[in-house]
């Protein structure tokens, strides 16, 4: 068997023996968004994943260095508007050869887990929604004024001797 013959699992598992067979492997694939909807957050979807894979057999271990590029939809944390974000992840893992299988989709979903950040924001001038009347500061102004904030207020109705 030799690279060029191989196919590509679409769940990403691979069989050890193969890559031993072959001395290693250089290959890529497009991943189904279906199979990522469970990583991310409702207001993430993943459009678009590619993972680049090099594996290179040694005495014991087999060297697994990957690549993940795509795209994503994500929600600004502040006008909660979605954008599209890219990524590009890499990571690199050792698997024994004596394990039977290279499990890569765990670690694919794994880096991915990593591509959503804490707090996406579609542009650094964003503004926001009213913290008062909800509406889209970056689409319409609004007069509403905050309220007078009174650190004594909680003392009004007290009663001091």
């Amino acid at each position: 068997m030799n690279q060029h013959d191989y196919e590509i699992p679409k769940d990403l598992v691979f069989e050890t023996q193969d890559i031993i067979d072959m001395g290693g492997l250089n290959c890529s694939a497009l991943l189904s968004p279906a199979d990522l909807e469970d990583l991310a957050s409702p207001a993430t979807k993943i459009t678009r994943a590619e993972v680049k894979l090099k594996f290179s057999v040694m005495q014991k271990e087999i060297l697994v260095q990957g690549g993940l590029k795509g795209k994503a939809s994500v929600q600004c944390g502040r006008c909660l508007k979605p954008f599209e974000i890219n990524f590009d992840e890499e990571f690199t893992q050792l698997y024994p050869t004596k394990d039977k299988i290279i499990d890569i989709m765990y670690i694919t979903k794994q880096t991915l887990a990593l591509v959503e950040g804490i707090q996406n924001i579609c542009s650094a001038s964003c503004r926001g929604l009213c913290g008062i009347c909800g509406c889209n500061k970056n689409e319409k102004a609004c007069n509403c004024k905050p309220p007078a904030f009174n650190q004594f207020a909680c003392l009004k109705d007290k009663k001091f001797r």
